[in-house]
Parts: structure tokens; sequence; C-alpha cells
């Protein structure tokens, strides 16, 4: 599964940073990336992605996770090559979730050897998290403001305005961080695990309004994304 799941964020890392307005962007916001910083030139990462593809999908031919890998490898396909990042909030948002719901999806197939379990519970499941992440992950667009801006790409913050962009995501994950712990059935102490996280991501974005408190927001975003697809390892619904 950690094979699986690490040869799919290659093919996304490499191609979220190869494509020309991707360098302009990451020159302001990521300076330090291999090719605005010149480690790695675009015929070097487009020859990379290349064989990670062929390697991704191969192994998920091999591990019965095909159909997760190739709907995965689609939305890479749009929200890169066809500007799907970019053309609006809705859209790059709805793309963001529909990647990582094929990573919670292609995880399960891998661990499961291509079945799905319970397949009602695994959909309703892949598909509140899909939601989660579609309501809440412009919190990824803060600190980026300045390199959207020059890459003229359609973000939350820079659409409706950086203040509903930062109470919106406070609030809807607060929300979030009791709904999913119901959903599981996930007893206490750990079903107050997403609602500190959020509460601090909360605290972090709404105070705070300098990059370096959104990064760190967005950190905190990412670490209770995580707690919140853990969620079905400590459930009374799996006891």
């Amino acid at each position: 599964m950690l094979a699986w799941i690490w040869l799919h964020l290659l093919v996304v890392d490499i191609a979220n940073q190869y494509l020309g307005s991707s360098i302009v962007e990451d020159a302001v916001n990521k300076p330090w990336r291999p090719m605005p910083a010149g480690r790695l030139t675009v015929p070097e990462a487009r020859n990379l992605i290349r064989v990670a593809i062929v390697a991704a999908l191969g192994l998920s031919i091999f591990l019965g996770s095909f159909l997760p890998s190739t709907t995965l490898m689609t939305m890479i396909w749009l929200y890169n090559d066809l500007e799907g990042s970019s053309v609006g909030p809705f859209v790059r948002n709805l793309l963001n979730a529909a990647g990582l719901a094929c990573f919670g999806w292609g995880a399960v197939c891998v661990l499961l050897s291509g079945g799905t379990g319970d397949g009602n519970v695994l959909r309703d499941w892949l598909l509140l998290t899909a939601v989660v992440v579609l309501t809440t992950v412009h919190i990824q667009d803060l600190p980026d403001e300045e390199g959207d801006r020059a890459r003229k790409r359609q973000t939350v913050p820079l659409v409706y305005g950086e203040g509903w962009a930062r109470w919106s995501v406070a609030i809807v994950a607060s929300f979030w961080s009791l709904i999913c712990p119901a959903f599981w059935r996930v007893p206490l102490p750990y079903a107050v695990a997403p609602l500190v996280i959020s509460s601090a991501m909360g605290a972090m974005i709404l105070l705070g309004n300098s990059r370096s408190s959104s990064e760190l927001g967005w950190k905190l975003w990412c670490l209770w994304v995580t707690v919140i697809f853990l969620l079905p390892l400590v459930s009374n619904s799996c006891t």
C-alpha cells in the first residue's frame, strides 16, 4: 500500500511542478523546489513523470487497484494540463477532493486485495471525506496568494476575499470534526482529537494574518485530515 501511495504521490508532485505556469508560481511561493532552483529541468521532469506513470499503473494492475489509479491520473490531467486548478475556486477544490478520494479508494483496494469490503460504508466514507476536503482545502491557498496572483489563478482567497476564506475553513472544519467521529462511532478520547486540531488550526488562521501563520495553519490542516482518515482504526463500528 505504501508503495502504491508513494508512486502516485510522485506523479502528483511532478505534474504539479513541471508546467510553465507552475514554475512561475513556484518561483514566487516555493523557490526551493527543484525546477525554480535549477536542480531539475523540464525535459528531465517530463521523462521522470512518464516512467512514474507507467510504474504506478503497472503496480496498480498487480495490486488490483487499476480503476482508482486511472481515475486519479485523470484528475491529475484535469488539474494540471487542462488548468483545472486555475479556472475557478469550486473546480480547483473539487479536483483536490476527487484526487484525495482516489488515494483513499486505491489504498483500501490494495489493503483488501482488490475488494472493497462493505461497499456501502466505503462509498459513504469516501464521499464524506471528499466533501470534507472540498469545503476546507482552500486553506492551502492562504500562504500562496502572491504566486497565485502572478499565475492569474482563481482561488477562494483571491476571488472571495481572505477573510471569507479563513472564516469558512475555521467554521466548516469544526463542523466536520464532530460529524466524522460520529460517522464511525469513535469513542472518547479519540473523538475529540479532530476537534482539538481543527480548533488550533482555526485559531492560527483567524488570529494570525502573516504568511507564516497561514503556512502553519495549512500544516495543521494536513494533520487534521490525516487524523480524519485514521478514524476507522479506532471505530466502535469495526469492533
